[in-house]
């Protein structure tokens, strides 16, 4: 199943800086710039986690993103670090591909949080 993280106004973090935040807490991370004009992504990336691999595309706009491949507890825990790039005054929203989860990610909520509400929403 596919997550995406969607954040107001291109809030998310540029290519380089994302690439950048991405390396310093994931090491072993790696990154992949699309250069194709027809794609509508500017990145994508694979996140090695504690259980799984966590894999990625940044929208061209810093609006979105989506991911797959991990977990929901260690997906929960990328969304919490994704808050932490934006700025708080930025809304942030995290949901599933099929909108039965869905989350309003605020910059005092935690990974368990994170999981708890997107459980409570239907995801």
């Amino acid at each position: 199943m596919k997550f995406f993280i969607i954040a107001e106004e291109g809030g998310l973090p540029s290519a380089a800086d994302f690439t950048s935040c991405l390396k310093a807490s994931w090491p072993g991370a790696t990154v992949k710039q699309i250069s194709n004009p027809e794609r509508s992504y500017a990145l994508e990336f694979h996140v090695p986690m504690a259980d799984s691999r966590l894999e990625g595309l940044l929208h061209k706009t810093r609006g979105s993103m989506t991911f797959e491949g991990v977990p929901l507890r260690e997906i929960s825990e990328f969304v919490q670090w994704c808050r932490s790039l934006v700025p708080s005054q930025v809304s942030l929203l995290f949901c599933d591909e099929s909108m039965n989860g869905e989350v309003k990610v605020t910059p005092p909520m935690t990974a368990s949080d994170i999981l708890q509400a997107f459980h409570e929403s239907g995801g």
